[in-house]
């Protein structure tokens, strides 16, 4: 009696322990019914440990920035049609959106329904946020953004959208793109950001300075979501960094529009320096940028030293966050 006593409660603790596990480990980050988009689709099964810690609104500072939130980490952007995109059609897309009166300056719009269609392109296509689009350029630079360069896992603030959490595995890369590769003024380049959720490991070194050299030659093609940044202002007409009113009138940085490639979905790279001969219609022009550590010869890729230090507990500085509790083990006589 006492034996099968102490089995039945020996199966009790094996199944409180695991239920203690899976409830620890429950990811916090959904995605879409369906895999991850192109290049990403065989990561589809394969979450990183932000995936875990930090929802898809990340750090709640309120129902506008939710929204924006969301859409900064949407990785369900239709990719059955993807459109062509150039400087030209930013600019496009920064005209219409400085014009539309319900988008604030500087501050996320309460309601995103007028950027879904928000410009004509060709044939009576609309274009806007939610739509995937493709830019070829140069990248003029890329970094794990809103990481502390001295103190990468203790210091800053991080990012609301990753639920303020401490170090380059939790954070954005920011990537800073032109069509010139000698473009010297920032107000005519784009931002496209490789989110930290679901990120293939070879993307998390896309800024490693073993890439530089061949980024400043070479055209890459950004496949993403095309996202609006309501937190910034883009630059004046006048090509000088633009005055945020809800930061005090602080000067933004530098940036032609407000519309960005955010997520990015797919990044290639062009085998040849002459942009001419990286037509987005050669397929054997390009090849994908997980394979460009291979192409080069390269038997190691070293990361950027703010992003040498890892930790899988990160701090984070959104108030009221707590990483999720570890199972204990607990021994029964």
């Amino acid at each position: 009696m006492k034996s099968s006593l102490s089995r039945a409660l020996l199966l009790c603790a094996v199944i409180f322990a695991a239920a203690q596990i899976g409830f620890a480990q429950q990811l916090k980050f959904k995605t879409c019914p369906k895999p991850l988009p192109l290049q990403l689709k065989p990561f589809t099964n394969k979450p990183q440990r932000i995936d875990y810690l930090c929802g898809n609104t990340g750090c709640n500072k309120g129902d506008a920035n939710d929204k924006q939130n969301a859409m900064k980490n949407n990785y369900c952007a239709p990719v059955n049609s993807i459109t062509p995109v150039t400087l030209d059609t930013f600019s496009t897309l920064n005209g219409a959106s400085n014009r539309e009166p319900s988008i604030p300056k500087g501050e996320p719009p309460p309601s995103r329904a007028k950027l879904a269609n928000i410009i004509m392109v060709d044939h009576g296509k609309r274009l806007g946020e939610g739509k995937t689009v493709s830019f070829i350029g140069y990248v003029l630079d890329a970094r794990h953004s809103n990481v502390d360069k001295d103190n990468p896992l203790t210091a800053g603030n991080g990012e609301s959208v990753q639920c303020n959490l401490l170090g380059c595995a939790y954070n954005d890369i920011h990537i800073t793109l032109a069509e010139d590769p000698t473009e010297t003024k920032m107000c005519n380049t784009i931002v496209a950001e490789i989110i930290p959720h679901y990120r293939p490991p070879g993307w998390d070194l896309f800024d490693s300075p073993d890439y530089n050299k061949f980024f400043k030659t070479h055209p890459v093609k950004i496949t993403g979501q095309l996202f609006f940044d309501g937190s910034h202002v883009p630059c004046t007409a006048e090509g000088k960094a633009g005055n945020n009113p809800a930061r005090d009138n602080a000067k933004d940085f530098e940036r032609l529009a407000l519309w960005e490639i955010h997520p990015i979905y797919a990044i290639d790279v062009c085998k040849f320096s002459d942009k001419t001969q990286c037509n987005p219609a050669n397929h054997n022009a390009w090849f994908p940028f997980s394979e460009l550590k291979t192409w080069l010869g390269l038997s190691s890729v070293r990361p950027t030293d703010r992003c040498q230090a890892k930790t899988d507990d990160p701090n984070s500085k959104c108030p009221g966050f707590k990483l999720p509790g570890k199972p204990t083990t607990r021994h029964h006589p």
